[in-house]
């Protein structure tokens, strides 16, 4: 089965490693094979991906990397998302994308991502590995970051069963923790656990970074010859990726 991972960052990367290696011995996606191909605007997670064995195809082209892909992984910032999926639509009309493939994604919000696969008709089933770290690229891909961790499914109400089969299968072989679950019930959810600690993160580095309101001394310059371990836990989210 051929496999088509669009975006090789952390979350990207460490699903090829995951597939590569089983780091939780569940047994291999495909027991006839599993063939990945990888691509990235700039190809330089796959071309190191392709060194380190993790993917066998590093594509120039979105079409490049779904020609033959029965699962598509958008792997990509929510930025970028949209213009993935007008592109897998431009895709589906020159035969590289088969009618029968299913797309997937990571995004950690769900109802957005949904609704805008579901205008274009393409077959999707929404995914969110709960799983991650502050660094980024796939230099900090792990095979066992999603090894006991949820990843929620998100299927489409008018979609096919098989479709959702599938990605609960991507995220076992993973060595995650499939959970279904409603689109709306998933952002609600991941707003409380996940983005309000984030948004939570940040605001203390603002607030510290700036100093007190009216002060002429720069409150990092002072506060990071104290800072310690309670600091580096409160703040690590706030040192991820601006695009993700």
């Amino acid at each position: 089965m051929r496999i088509a991972l669009l975006g090789l960052g952390l979350i990207g990367g460490s699903i090829a490693k995951a597939l590569r290696e089983d780091p939780a011995g569940v047994g291999p996606f495909d027991p006839t094979g599993v063939e990945i191909a990888a691509w990235t605007p700039s190809s330089a997670g796959p071309r190191a991906a392709l060194e380190a064995g993790a993917v066998d195809h590093v594509a120039r082209t979105i079409a490049e990397a779904v020609d033959g892909a029965a699962l598509v992984v958008i792997c990509a910032p929510p930025i970028a998302a949209t213009s993935i999926l007008d592109e897998l639509v431009i895709c589906r009309r020159s035969g590289r994308l088969a009618e029968g493939a299913v797309i997937t994604d990571v995004l950690s919000t769900k109802r957005w991502i949904m609704a805008e696969a579901a205008k274009r008709t393409l077959r999707f089933c929404g995914g969110h590995p709960m799983a991650g770290k502050h660094e980024t690229g796939f230099a900090a891909a792990e095979a066992s970051l999603f090894v006991g961790r949820p990843w929620v499914v998100v299927p489409d109400h008018h979609g096919a069963s098989s479709a959702a089969a599938l990605v609960e299968r991507l995220a076992s072989s993973c060595g995650a923790k499939p959970i279904m679950m409603d689109a709306d019930l998933h952002d609600a959810a991941t707003a409380a656990v996940s983005h309000l600690p984030l948004l939570l993160s940040a605001a203390l580095v603002s607030a510290v970074s700036q100093g007190e309101q009216g002060s002429a001394v720069d409150g990092w310059r002072v506060s990071h010859l104290l800072a310690s371990s309670g600091w580096n836990s409160a703040t690590r989210l706030a040192r991820g990726s601006d695009e993700m």
